[in-house]
């Protein structure tokens, strides 16, 4: 029987009550310690299995796209302040001084959202529908100068993505699956839409948990909610991976053990670049990370309160991933509640009090 947190179980089993999700699973770990895992509620006709792959939507920033990042700087193959325009021509005029530090940062000045979709022609291909995604970014107005301030864009990871897939030389899914997913042990973590991840997840016979769409009650299996990610045949830099919640927080163990020089995959040094604050005014971001701020954050009242603090990330279909940098912790929660423009209070809640069950059952030391 799986580890379990005797509050963390009631916590989540009663967020399963109150509607928050109809599927809820959460994996607390530490290094070389698994201290809870539990599954709640169903998978459409079925009671949820631990095994089961929800849409991480915008976790795949720190576990594809910015863990990718980090292992290119260590191994000299990115510099974090190479002009993004070494990549994507189309980033002239006042998108010329954007960096790939700034996309990470999310200090670009791109907004942060737009119907990119919109732009891609039905039945494009690939190569086509980036070619309208990258023209559609490039062509979109900064709302500030690189730099001067922080405020999440999703535009700046998919325009992090499409740099990544060309300095890499390969799709961004099998850049992650190489350098990242494989040599960190992620083995339930795919992009499904991608032609691997669809050829993976048929001969795994792997089983994903249906999010719903709440404003029409379709439901989406395996295939990612974020449009922009399918207009890119749901592989993106912000969006589209699908993982377990034991993977989920297994990324976040690695980050601890590379944090505390322990990895052979990341150096200590570019983990630590990355999880440090960036600097950029008017935010709490580091690289691909973000850190707890306002006066509720998402990682409650008691985690993330010593003097390094916690990184982590939320996202969109109620997923969060938080790691305590002092207690040595990762706690990743994943549900499929996809909310209504402007109804994000009560997931905001139930983090909270998710986290709190962690501290409360022992599991943040």
């Amino acid at each position: 029987m799986a580890p379990a947190l005797a509050p963390v179980a009631a916590v989540l089993e009663a967020g399963r009550a109150e509607g928050i999700a109809p599927a809820l699973a959460a994996a607390v770990a530490a290094p070389g310690r698994l201290l809870h895992l539990s599954a709640h509620g169903r998978a459409g006709p079925r009671p949820l299995a631990v095994s089961d792959r929800f849409d991480v939507a915008s976790l795949t920033k720190v576990m594809a796209t910015g863990t990718l990042c980090a292992r290119l700087v260590a191994e000299g193959a990115l510099e974090l302040d190479a002009p993004a325009s070494r990549w994507l021509p189309g980033f002239r005029g006042d998108k010329a001084a954007v960096t790939l530090r700034h996309l990470l940062a999310h200090a670009s000045g791109l907004p942060p959202w737009r119907p990119l979709h919109a732009a891609v022609p039905p039945g494009a291909p690939p190569a086509a529908a980036e070619a309208a995604l990258e023209a559609a970014i490039a062509a979109e107005p900064l709302l500030a100068p690189p730099g001067a301030r922080a405020a999440y864009s999703d535009l700046g990871f998919i325009a992090l993505g499409l740099a990544l897939s060309r300095l890499g030389g390969a799709p961004l899914d099998r850049l992650c699956e190489e350098r990242v997913f494989r040599p960190l042990g992620l083995g339930a973590t795919l992009f499904p839409g991608g032609r691997e991840g669809r050829e993976r997840a048929r001969r795994e016979g792997a089983a994903f948990v249906p999010t719903v769409v709440r404003e029409t009650g379709e439901e989406r299996v395996g295939e990612v909610h974020d449009q922009n990610a399918r207009a890119l045949a749901g592989v993106a830099g912000h969006a589209g991976l699908f993982s377990t919640a034991a993977d989920v927080a297994g990324l976040g163990v690695a980050w601890l053990e590379a944090l505390a020089g322990r990895s052979a995959v990341l150096p200590a040094a570019t983990a630590a670049l990355f999880a440090a604050p960036d600097g950029a005014p008017g935010g709490s971001r580091a690289l691909a990370w973000d850190r707890p701020s306002g006066a509720a954050p998402a990682i409650g009242s008691r985690l993330g309160r010593g003097p390094r603090g916690a990184i982590g990330h939320l996202a969109f279909t109620g997923c969060s991933l938080w790691l305590d940098l002092d207690r040595g912790v990762a706690c990743a929660l994943l549900t499929n509640h996809c909310p209504r423009v402007g109804e994000t209070a009560d997931i905001r809640a139930f983090r909270r009090r998710f986290h709190d069950a962690v501290a409360e059952g022992g599991g943040g030391g």
